[in-house]
């Protein structure tokens, strides 16, 4: 019972720790592709 706590805890500890990477990946690169597109779409009005 104990070996099935400890796989469930450590499975559940895997799985938030991937759900805050892609978050944060997300807000990082979300916003540094959202300026890229800002910037490009600027340069296509200009022409």
């Amino acid at each position: 019972m104990q070996i099935a706590m400890t796989a469930m805890a450590v499975t559940a500890g895997m799985v938030f720790s991937l759900t805050t990477a892609i978050f944060v990946e997300e807000l990082i690169f979300g916003q540094v592709l959202r300026l890229f597109a800002a910037h490009q779409t600027q340069i296509d009005e200009r022409r």
